[in-house]
């Protein structure tokens, strides 16, 4: 082991001659060099200007994890250290170093306050591999670690046509909602979820949601897309898979019934959630990941209130295809630079907007009725006048066994949810009821 002594100045961690206004580490200090002035050969403030001149390194202050910056994006690297320091080392590397050198690195970020918001993104612009799109500019500038970007989209947009992808979402998609749902596909390459929003695209066989779902991967990234269901949102270890990603792609899910919604309002509510990570500490943060699922059969749900439902954006494929058609992925993935730059320029021109449409109303009645099946069951019934509560539990109960939910309420859970829309249930003739001729046509959730 070579003993070449380098001079180190203790006012700017450096080695060599004092460079206390450089920014790099000294050249001189590489492989094969060591500190003589430790009793050991080994100094960890040395090591550790060593792995930061690798790159941008920060410390996340609420996990406890280091990140990296590379290539115009910062990624969560809880072994960096691990992964810098032998290639460093070299032949004088061993285990103990790490654990050293990273102690002194989180000591040094923590000291300087050199830290990063994976929570927090800027969202005021978009990641690309040419540079950073400035969403109120409209423009690429160029990338800056400055940016706290937790991901990148993997196409680079090109200004270009897209006739293949226009006739996809015409023949898809009902008339009228184009336009709405241009909205939506461009606020999920966007960082952060402001509008509080999550995505169902619902529909029988092959109606082009699948497609449309891989469109949205192939330009996020798989690597940057979580993948939990609606149904294990609720789970333990769900919110850490979503912590820092943009969005949360998970295709054909089932029916099943959600018991509990809370984890999910959450999530897309901008609240702190607990994150339990799998080999590390817990810890709280927000998730700002965006739920995107499709579904044949729209989940009913135990929440049915204004809370849970107005999250909801709503797109129904209405249409069913033979399939013969096997090069449309192909020649839509052909035309992804395009779209890329379409749906970042929709993106700047309406930046996390959504709009209303008439197929988009509707669509989102059906997901209320189908997410609360006791309303679904009031637009059916056949009752009319006056019936007691007891009857009107029995022709419910029957309807649920028809196979149009999974579960039946209990009596006092199904009371209260037709007192909901009906009111509270009245006396006649000592039996309490209600008055179904009375009941409302629209009988979306308020």
């Amino acid at each position: 082991m070579s003993t070449e002594a380098i001079e180190y100045c203790r006012f700017c961690d450096r080695v060599g001659e004092c460079q206390c206004d450089a920014d790099a580490v000294h050249p001189r200090f590489t492989e094969g060099h060591v500190d003589p002035e430790t009793s050991n050969g080994f100094n960890p403030v040395l090591w550790a200007r060593v792995v930061r001149n690798d790159g941008p390194i920060r410390l996340d202050p609420v996990s406890g994890a280091l990140w990296e910056y590379a290539d115009g994006v910062w990624f969560e690297s809880r072994d960096v250290v691990r992964d810098r320091l032998p290639l460093r080392m070299g032949r004088n590397y061993r285990r103990g170093a790490v654990e050293h050198v990273r102690d002194r690195l989180v000591a040094e970020m923590k000291r300087d306050r050199e830290y990063i918001t994976p929570d927090q993104p800027d969202t005021r612009y978009v990641s690309l591999p040419s540079g950073l799109f400035d969403i109120e500019a409209g423009e690429i500038v160029p990338h800056d670690p400055e940016v706290v970007a937790t991901y990148q989209l993997q196409v680079e947009p090109a200004t270009g046509s897209t006739p293949e992808f226009d006739k996809f979402l015409t023949d898809v998609l009902h008339p009228g909602d184009q336009d709405r749902v241009l909205d939506i596909l461009a606020y999920l390459l966007l960082p952060g979820n402001p509008g509080q929003k999550a995505v169902m695209f619902s529909g029988h066989g092959r109606n082009g949601k699948g497609v449309l779902l891989q469109l949205i991967e192939a330009i996020v990234g798989r690597h940057n897309a979580a993948t939990v269901s609606l149904q294990e949102l609720g789970t333990r270890f769900a919110a850490a898979d979503l912590y820092g990603v943009p969005i949360n792609i998970v295709g054909d899910i089932d029916g099943e019934h959600i018991a509990n919604t809370g984890r999910f309002k959450q999530m897309t509510g901008g609240d702190t959630v607990r994150m339990d990570v799998k080999g590390a500490d817990a810890f709280a943060a927000k998730v700002w990941a965006v739920p995107v699922f499709s579904a044949n059969q729209i989940p009913t749900s135990a929440d049915t209130s204004h809370g849970y439902l107005r999250r909801w954006e709503v797109v129904e494929f209405p249409n069913t295809f033979d399939g013969t058609d096997t090069t449309l992925v192909d020649r839509l993935l052909a035309e992804l630079p395009a779209i890329t730059s379409k749906l970042l320029r929709h993106a700047a021109s309406r930046p996390f907007q959504i709009r209303e449409s008439e197929p988009g109303r509707k669509a989102h009645e059906t997901f209320a009725n189908r997410s609360d099946p006791v309303r679904s069951w009031l637009s059916e019934t056949e009752l009319a006048g006056f019936t007691e509560r007891k009857d009107a539990y029995d022709d419910y109960t029957l309807w649920i066994e028809d196979g149009n939910g999974k579960t039946a309420l209990t009596r006092n859970k199904f009371y209260a949810r037709v007192a909901a829309v009906l009111g509270d249930a009245r006396k006649r003739r000592g039996q309490l009821g209600w008055e179904f001729s009375e009941r409302p046509t629209d009988l979306t959730p308020e």
